[in-house]
């Protein structure tokens, strides 16, 4: 069993999430004097909202389209991203995204311990908990 609560990632994907989109929305304001970055921004909120959207309800096609916000590594690269996306400013802008890479780094070595299990959150809707087993032999 897993001796990481459930809740710690539950909050790590939350003040992850939520500070890329504050950053995302503070680095829109580069629409007239730096486009591309004003393009970044675009992107980056696209891919943040989903992480906060995903701690309170699952979409049933999410998994189809991005099946990467479903397990660590797919998480881990996608806060490097952000990290990226997200590295024009400030100290404070910068600060963040250094949070966000290390975050991601954090993530991506995650996957690879096996006694971590993975939050509820990141099984798709109607899958079986069950590892190895039928999930039609379950009552």
């Amino acid at each position: 069993m897993s001796n990481v609560s459930p809740q710690i990632f539950k909050m790590a994907n939350l003040a992850a999430g939520s500070l890329a989109s504050l950053s995302a929305l503070s680095q829109m304001s580069y629409l007239f004097s730096n486009f591309p970055a004003f393009l970044m921004a675009l992107y980056a909120l696209g891919l943040s909202i989903p992480i906060v959207y995903l701690e309170f309800r699952v979409p049933p096609n999410l998994y189809r389209f991005a099946s990467f916000y479903f397990s660590f590594i797919g998480r881990g690269v996608c806060l490097i991203l952000l990290s990226l996306l997200l590295s024009f400013g400030g100290a404070l802008k910068i600060f963040l995204s250094l949070l966000l890479f290390i975050g991601g780094v954090a993530y991506t070595i995650v996957e690879f311990v096996p006694s971590v299990q993975e939050p509820d959150n990141f099984r798709p809707e109607g899958s079986s908990i069950a590892v190895g087993e039928d999930a039609d032999d379950i009552i």
